[in-house]
């Protein structure tokens, strides 16, 4: 692989030197009249499927007219340049582009008068920095850094350039130490909370406010993850109660006693989900909550415990609450069995998928049992920001009343910021 990326690296930068004439000097005229004739066939230069070489040809055509002192046609091209890179389907690619394309408008930004700092070409390196983070191999990570720590330097951007050498040069260390099976690496805390919101309103008005919350956190023998969100919906129809509070919560602690075998605790409360009562009732309530505890064993693990997949089989115990109709149906605590299926940290392309299947049984009534699939799939918008969707779905074998179904679902959709 890292071979290809070094003969595609020479092959494009041949390209650049033929595009570019070689460097040999020209005459104004002849610069002239090579802008004539490449402006001539630019419809034919857009037309181009997206790739490296459409990027090295329109960066070069803009320097051309950034020569001939028309910057306005070049920083137009260029931005066509910084589109064409953003659609490039190869990480690696996507990065080279953009940090070329900041390099030519730090190249045209030179040439004016006034020593002026290019925001044009700093963005264009903030968005080639974030490609990195994407970049699975990890010595190609710390080139790829380190080339735009370079091109920050150039701008004067010298406190970035010297966080980017560090972080570098951290990729580098850890590279050339072989990092430990067990115990882990402790990492930071990571926090996120998202918006969601959904309104709909025609003869009657309904809407849904809520917020979702991710919290994980690694140590080196332990790690806890937990996911949860909570929402009001009002529906103008309801004569009382027209806000009605929506919660579901799940959370996962594992404690491991090696690199493959950990124990587990795991926690899972619904409110008012309306898996188990009328959707339409003012005063339905119901409220249903697992707490197991058990060992768990690792089927796969990625670059961390966090990217991982895990068998769990514990014990512990069902409470079921459901009150609907103006009458109370059940209240419960029942002993129960808990598989799970636990996949966290998975990636698909750039986004990011957790998922938790599990099968529980009451162990007093094993005709009472439920199956849960819970999703939830980031797709990252930038360093900070994600679009993030979560499927809930549940199976209750056993029917609170004749006309409820037996399968349910909750879906959000929205963004969350990461702290």
């Amino acid at each position: 692989m890292k071979k290809s990326l070094a003969y595609l690296s020479l092959f494009l930068s041949s390209l650049l030197t033929i595009v570019n004439g070689i460097n040999l000097p020209i005459s104004a005229t002849d610069d002239l009249n090579t802008i004539s004739s490449i402006d001539n066939n630019y419809k034919s230069i857009l037309s181009m499927d997206d790739s490296p070489l459409k990027v090295m040809i329109l960066t070069n055509l803009a320097l051309k007219y950034a020569r001939q002192n028309n910057q306005k046609k070049a920083l137009k091209i260029l931005a066509k340049a910084q589109q064409v890179s953003l659609q490039l389907t190869d990480n690696y690619q996507q990065i080279v582009s953009l940090t070329q394309v900041a390099q030519t408008y730090g190249e045209i930004n030179n040439r004016e008068s006034v020593n002026t700092k290019c925001h044009y070409a700093i963005a264009s390196l903030n968005l080639a920095k974030e490609k990195t983070k994407q970049i699975k191999d990890k010595s190609l990570q710390a080139s790829l850094l380190l080339n735009i720590a370079l091109e920050y330097e150039k701008l004067g951007e010298i406190e970035i350039a010297n966080n980017i050498y560090q972080q570098s040069q951290i990729i580098q260390t850890q590279i050339s130490q072989p990092q430990p099976e067990f115990p882990f690496e402790q990492t930071p805390t990571k926090f996120q909370i998202g918006l969601l919101a959904n309104v709909n309103s025609f003869r009657k008005t309904t809407a849904t406010f809520g917020f979702d919350v991710n919290y994980e956190k690694q140590w080196e023998i332990s790690d806890i993850f937990v996911n949860g969100t909570a929402f009001i919906g009002y529906d103008s129809d309801r004569t009382f109660n027209k806000f009605r509070p929506t919660g579901l919560i799940n959370s996962v602690y594992r404690y491991h006693f090696d690199k493959d075998w950990s124990f587990f605790t795991n926690t899972l409360i619904t409110a008012n989900q309306d898996f188990f009562a009328s959707q339409n009732d003012d005063d339905d309530l119901s409220i249903l909550g697992n707490l197991l505890l058990g060992g768990g064993y690792n089927l796969w693990r990625g670059e961390t415990p966090n990217n991982s997949v895990d068998l769990q089989i514990g014990l512990g115990s069902i409470y079921e609450y459901d009150f609907f109709d103006g009458e109370k149906r059940r209240n419960q605590l029942s002993p129960a069995l808990g598989i799970l299926l636990q996949s966290r940290g998975l990636k698909l392309g750039n986004a990011e998928l957790n998922h938790i299947l599990a099968i529980i049984p009451a162990l007093n009534d094993l005709e009472n049992y439920t199956i849960t699939s819970d999703s939830n799939l980031s797709i990252p918008l930038s360093e900070k920001w994600s679009f993030t969707n979560r499927l809930f779905v549940r199976y209750r074998n056993q029917l609170i009343y004749e006309n409820n179904p037996k399968v349910q679902f909750f879906f959000s959709t929205g963004v969350k910021y990461t702290f």
